[in-house]
């Protein structure tokens, strides 16, 4: 990589995760922490659903023992 294209980058790296002040850096990490949480907590919802109309469609009633043989 040319010289002036890597002090461009580390430039604009800089630019982007470094913060200006103290109080800029705590309000980032108070929304990082706050939000954090919410990816998760949408798998969870996705598998909860999917899981739920996977067994509709197989027929299995809730609590019933899927393993036991007919």
């Amino acid at each position: 990589m040319s010289p002036p294209f890597m002090a461009r980058l580390l430039a604009w790296t800089a630019d982007v995760f470094m913060c200006d002040s103290v109080d800029q850096a705590a309000g980032a990490m108070a929304d990082a922490t706050r939000w954090g949480w919410l990816p998760a907590l949408s798998g969870v919802a996705l598998g909860r659903d999917h899981a739920r109309s996977a067994h509709a469609a197989a027929g299995v009633a809730p609590g019933q023992d899927t393993t036991e043989s007919a």
